[in-house]
């Protein structure tokens, strides 16, 4: 719950809440288990390459998912690990991959 000072609560009236936008921060292992218990589990047990290939393709979903205000799929984090496992690096093109070229 956010501090108000003394000023504050004396210009709020009675009764009036006063509404507050919280960050958390917290892990990408707490962030999977949010998505999918089984896919987190599969995700902690990841070392090396594998580790960075499926972290850095479980963010860049997470953000595409943020931008586009849907749901992170459990199904497009498993194929990510399963990508991972795999050595593959699957991403989708964006607009600052086309610049990049």
């Amino acid at each position: 719950m956010q501090q108000i000072s003394q000023e504050q609560r004396t210009l709020m009236k009675e009764g009036e809440y006063k509404v507050v936008t919280a960050a958390k921060l917290m892990t990408l292992q707490d962030r999977i288990l949010q998505i999918d218990h089984i896919q987190a589990r599969r995700f902690s047990k990841l070392s090396g390459a594998t580790l960075d290939i499926a972290t850095e393709g479980i963010i860049r979903h997470l953000r595409a998912c943020a931008r586009m205000d849907v749901n992170p799929d459990a199904s497009a984090v498993r194929e990510i690990i399963d990508d991972a496992l795999n050595g593959r690096r699957v991403f989708a093109e964006t607009s600052n991959d086309l610049l990049a070229a």
